[in-house]
């Protein structure tokens, strides 16, 4: 069985660094656009998460995919941060600090994904992937909260139980 890709029209979307800056539902100040459908990048990056990091390939079939495989490691990232902690009061401020903690772009020595993602042919567009994905990373914080904890603030079994888990043998360094 493959893995789940983005199902998001990425035609019209503008790309850096080989990613779709695809629309996100956010409150977070930055370059996305806001998107006007029921479904963004990171409700599909969430919704898939769990059965997507079994798998340890992944065949990139367009740059929302690309975008999506940056937010499912994230989303491990933020797993591997909350382990510990067990107050879902205590999990917001620590996956803030996580997503606005400075990290690497493609190009940059120590990015852990490779030849994955096109290194940007300019400053700009890597300005452009450092905010859109800064923006994006606040997002997925905000949003996974109420997954990995329950309405009570303790934490949900069914989804630590795949925070050891890396997509592709592979995690995001700082």
């Amino acid at each position: 069985m493959p893995a789940y890709h983005s199902k998001i029209d990425h035609s019209s979307v503008s790309e850096t660094c080989g990613c779709g800056l695809l629309p996100l539902k956010t409150s977070v100040r930055g370059p996305a656009p806001p998107c006007d459908g029921d479904t963004d990048i990171i409700d599909e990056a969430i919704n898939f998460y769990r059965a997507n990091v079994l798998f340890k390939n992944f065949d990139v079939q367009g740059p929302a995919d690309r975008t999506l495989i940056y937010l499912t490691l994230f989303i491990g990232t933020c797993m591997k941060a909350c382990e510990r902690i067990e107050s879902k009061s205590e999990a917001k401020t620590a996956l803030y600090q996580t997503a606005i903690k400075s990290f690497t772009v493609p190009g940059d020595v120590g990015w852990s994904l490779g030849s994955l993602f096109p290194n940007p042919k300019g400053r700009e567009e890597s300005d452009t992937f450092k905010a859109y994905f800064k923006q994006a990373r606040q997002e997925v914080g905000e949003r996974i909260l109420d997954k990995i904890y329950d309405a009570e603030g303790k934490k949900n079994k069914w989804w630590f139980c795949f925070a050891k888990r890396k997509f592709m043998g592979k995690e995001l360094r700082a």
